[in-house]
């Protein structure tokens, strides 16, 4: 399977699955649940900006990007937990969701750098 369409896949899911949990967010914490809505975003466009560059620094860049997008969106669901607005088990597979999609743009920036050496 492509891994850009699995790339892009899992962080739809992932998506879906922290906007079903944004729903519950009190209205005193407009600005935490504002930020995890712009990277979600970012994160999709990061994606899509991979996707379309053929320059292999271009590329790296945007995945470099991405992981740095993926673990502020970890620390935002990790903040969410703290604040107990989410619980264990959504905080604990929400992580899980991240992980998987920070070890796809690991192994993509490592398959750019072998393809063009």
């Amino acid at each position: 399977m492509n891994s850009n369409f699995t790339l892009l896949n899992n962080a739809k899911k992932t998506i879906a699955y922290i906007n079903k949990q944004l729903i519950n967010f009190p209205k005193s914490e407009v600005v935490l649940k504002q930020n995890i809505e712009r990277t979600m975003y970012e994160i999709i466009e990061l994606i899509f900006s991979y996707s379309i560059n053929d320059i292999e620094r271009i590329k790296i860049k945007y995945l470099k990007d991405l992981i740095i997008k993926l673990s502020m969106l970890d620390f935002y669901i990790a903040t969410s937990f703290e604040k107990r607005i989410i619980s264990k088990k959504k905080f604990e597979s929400t992580s899980l969701y991240i992980i998987e999609i920070r070890k796809i743009a690991y192994g993509l920036i490592k398959n750019v750098i072998k393809t063009h050496s």
